[in-house]
């Protein structure tokens, strides 16, 4: 490259150098919250907080795939304030998503806790196809009741 070869040998050090730093900053932002949840550092939201991103569904009445009436009624924890707005608006159609997820239960769908956890977790998988701006975090059952 250059006739002196000192300089050559400084210029290719302070390269690697320069390209070592790079790729260390790029690790350190792009796995950070990996090392967090893995560490056990992840900080747990208040309850205030999870309160400002709760969302109420309205009290359904429905029957299920085998003819069993149900009562459900349940509220919907968002990950940011923009999705609660959002889940607010689209209410009527979350609604739908949780009717249509019913005609295809049996009350034996709600028969164990396990049940009802692959029944939240349909659910929320549902949900958040609709959503554009956050996703549902969690969903508590409040009521449910089967007759």
């Amino acid at each position: 490259m250059f006739k002196n070869k000192l300089f050559n040998m400084t210029l290719i050090i302070v390269l690697i150098t320069i390209l070592a730093m790079v790729a260390f900053l790029l690790y350190q932002f792009t796995f950070q919250n990996v090392r967090t949840v893995q560490g056990n550092q992840v900080k747990s939201p208040s309850i205030d907080e999870i309160v400002s991103l709760t969302v109420k569904v309205p009290k359904i009445s429905t029957n299920l795939g085998d003819s069993t009436a149900i009562v459900l009624e349940m509220t919907l924890q968002m990950d940011n304030k923009d999705a609660k707005v959002e889940a607010e608006k689209r209410m009527f159609q979350i609604q739908d998503k949780v009717n249509l997820l019913l005609k295809n239960q049996t009350a034996k769908s709600f028969a164990s806790e396990e049940k009802i956890n692959q029944f939240k977790a349909e659910l929320i998988s549902r949900l958040n196809k609709i959503l554009l701006e956050g996703k549902v975090v969690q969903v508590d059952i409040t009521q449910i009741f089967l007759q």
